[in-house]
């Protein structure tokens, strides 16, 4: 994980913090806030894990926030002297919120190669016996989407016990080295999965339904905010079923966004 320029100063204030702490609290008050900025640098960086990105101080912040609660929740508990220890969070509320606001564009991370265990395609299947991959970024990219189809909108509801189904589509195809990671998968109903197996829908980079049959290009496909799709995986898929250059179908005029 890395952190972006504001979140770096801010943890360091938490670090400097903790310092102090350990400094001013009598002994054995100090003890129970040795390790606050460690706490602080995991809960940020497991909220920026779920969201696949640097660490931002939006995650510091929220990180501190629990924290906080801990610190004064234990000062309570073991009957510490609740001014010096509200004094002393002051000071780091005011120092967090002090630091000026740049922007804080950070690349989202990105795996290097399929999880360890993934099960793998070995070429057998057909279209009307599709093998589905038994993994945890399936079974994520469905509870995404609660089965819906991110390119029709289509919910397929079956009878009791299962409810309702959906796909997960390999954007690069497994027998093309396609890995069974989010980046690489979308949620679709059969339908569309059969047509965009097949080159009928192609994406562009943008992520908008190009029909080759109609030559109509279609609206967005819907997108969950921690859904990030690699477009080495999309260009990938298209470069397989059309010669027509990439770049306009990229550049054709957007239409908006399903939400």
């Amino acid at each position: 994980m890395t952190y972006t320029t504001r979140a770096a100063l801010q943890w360091d204030m938490v670090r400097a913090a903790e310092a102090e702490w350990n400094a001013v609290l009598p002994e054995p008050d100090a003890g129970f806030f040795v390790r606050v900025g460690d706490h602080v640098s995991r809960i940020a960086g497991t909220l920026a894990a779920t969201e696949r990105t640097a660490i931002h101080s939006v995650h510091i912040q929220a990180a501190w926030t629990l924290v906080r609660r801990a610190v004064l929740d234990t000062s309570h508990l073991i009957g510490m002297d609740r001014s010096t220890v509200d004094g002393l969070i002051q000071e780091l509320d005011d120092a967090l919120g002090g630091i000026p606001a740049p922007g804080e564009d950070a690349p989202r991370i990105l795996p290097n190669a399929p999880e360890a265990g993934h099960w793998v395609w070995t070429g057998r299947g057909t279209y009307g016996d599709r093998p589905q991959a038994d993994s945890s970024a399936v079974r994520k990219l469905k509870r995404w989407y609660r089965d819906r189809c991110q390119m029709c909108g289509t919910v397929l509801v079956l009878p009791a016990p299962r409810h309702r189904s959906s796909e997960a589509a390999h954007i690069r195809a497994r027998e093309d080295g396609g890995p069974d990671v989010v980046e690489n998968l979308l949620c679709l109903c059969p339908n569309c999965h059969t047509r965009f197996d097949a080159g009928a829908l192609i994406l562009t980079d943008d992520l908008m339904i190009f029909d080759m049959v109609t030559g109509a290009l279609g609206k967005k496909i819907t997108l969950h905010r921690w859904h990030f799709i690699d477009t080495q995986y999309v260009r990938h898929h298209r470069h397989r079923w059309t010669t027509t250059d990439p770049t306009q179908l990229a550049s054709a005029p957007s239409m908006p966004a399903e939400h």
